[in-house]
């Protein structure tokens, strides 16, 4: 791709589904609006996460890597302890995955819709090696954290509760979706139906994932040419 150099951010993205903001970020840093950087890898924890087919087109290597498929859990396991234990195992294998010396090292990575909330398994080791870790959400920050944000938000809509919602894009930490956000936008509630909501949220979702990984990007080559 464009732009590999020495003063190239290497981006690596992570997602689960249908990849719509993962294709966003590819032609962002195609066309310069995420200047100076390039994709190096997806890794997807779905198998047949089209988000792979936009990774072949563009001339992304992709992995696949799954909690179940690679023998971490087994499928069904009502375990608490086990789970968590094998959630463990996998976030840390994850993390190996990613700090490979058999594979380029990203300095970002980019959760464009990764359904799977990370521990300190994975956290940790990323963060000694200097990583930063961004999400997007659709919520504001401290509001509706973790799953069904947007059905949640639309529940205190039509309660009269709220009179909007929003999403951001956070660093990632421990904490679910409660990392320092590096850009947030409101969304105002104009009496849509919960469909119209998530499609206006979404269209929202693609212009802020690609200018906070922009900024972040730009940071992180400050940094490193200081």
């Amino acid at each position: 791709m464009d732009g590999q150099n020495e003063t190239s951010c290497r981006i690596l993205v992570m997602a689960s589904g249908y990849g719509s903001n993962f294709q966003k970020l590819i032609d962002a840093v195609a066309s310069g609006r995420i200047p100076n950087s390039h994709i190096i890898r997806l890794i997807v924890n779905r198998k047949n996460a089209y988000a792979t087919t936009r990774a072949d087109e563009a001339g992304i290597p992709w992995d696949y890597f799954n909690l179940i498929g690679h023998g971490f859990m087994p499928k069904g396991e009502k375990d608490e302890e086990k789970v968590a234990d094998a959630r463990q195992k996998y976030d840390a294998a994850l993390a190996d995955k990613v700090l490979s010396e058999k594979t380029e090292k990203p300095q970002l990575v980019v959760l464009a819709g990764w359904m799977h909330v990370f521990s300190n398994a994975f956290l940790e080791p990323l963060e000694k090696a200097g990583i930063k870790v961004i999400n997007l959400h659709p919520a504001l920050p401290g509001e509706f954290d973790g799953a069904g944000a947007i059905e949640r938000a639309f529940d205190e809509l039509k309660a009269g509760r709220i009179t909007r919602t929003g999403l951001m894009v956070h660093y990632v930490v421990r904490e679910v979706d409660r990392g320092e956000p590096i850009m947030v936008q409101e969304v105002e509630w104009r009496g849509e139906g919960l469909e119209e909501l998530k499609e206006k949220m979404h269209s929202h979702e693609h212009e802020l994932i690609v200018k906070s990984t922009a900024k972040v990007v730009q940071e992180i080559l400050k940094r490193s040419t200081n």
